[in-house]
């Protein structure tokens, strides 16, 4: 028997994300994490066929991410820089130059952003997912993941990532470039190599 973890029974991998991309940015603690979860679903729960969609899956969660951040910007951390550098159509190349850039020391920018992982020949992803760009080494790019799944993707490997209409002969991942969103703070603001 397994313990439950997050992402088992919900769907708050993109909070998660926001809120570890903020730990790493700001050094939130535990209860100012808590307080802005809790704040984020309340602000979502308002709307009862939207908070449908964000509890069962059917959204891809950027409007949540994006309407987190505006709020932690406007209440918490004003210096807070949110940066979304791409539109849908931008190149897997392009994208993985500015996460790249952005996991690079000592940090001076953050990456949250949504990944798929597919099978070959398959139409659906197999997982659908949000995560934190944290550092970049020989092997690829390591998340700070909230996951804690045996089998779950903690580094993604450049020859794994493709464009979604260029599908790989073995298990592989997109990235939807318009859920990209880089962040700083104000002090910390830097050009990104798009």
């Amino acid at each position: 028997m397994q313990a439950f973890f997050q992402g088992t029974v919900d769907n708050f991998c993109a909070v998660y994300a926001v809120l570890n991309a903020l730990q790493v940015l700001f050094g939130i603690t535990v209860l100012q994490a808590r307080k802005l979860f809790n704040r984020t679903l309340l602000a979502h729960s308002a709307d009862a066929l939207e908070f449908s969609r964000i509890l069962s899956h059917g959204t891809d969660y950027v409007s949540l991410v994006d309407d987190m951040l505006a709020d932690v910007q406007a209440h918490e951390f004003p210096e807070l820089c949110v940066q979304a550098p791409f539109g849908p159509t931008a190149p897997c190349q392009q994208v993985w130059e500015v996460l790249r850039s952005c996991a690079r020391p000592p940090l001076p920018l953050i990456s949250v952003f949504r990944f798929l992982r597919f099978m070959p020949e398959q139409k659906k992803p197999y997982v659908d997912h949000w995560t934190v760009g944290h550092y970049m080494d020989m092997e690829g790019l390591h998340f700070l993941d909230c996951s804690l799944e045996s089998g779950g993707l903690y580094c993604l490997p450049y020859s794994r990532l493709t464009d979604a209409s260029h599908p790989l002969a073995r298990e592989y991942v997109v990235i939807p470039p318009e859920s990209v969103r880089i962040l700083s703070s104000s002090s910390r603001v830097a050009d990104l190599p798009v």
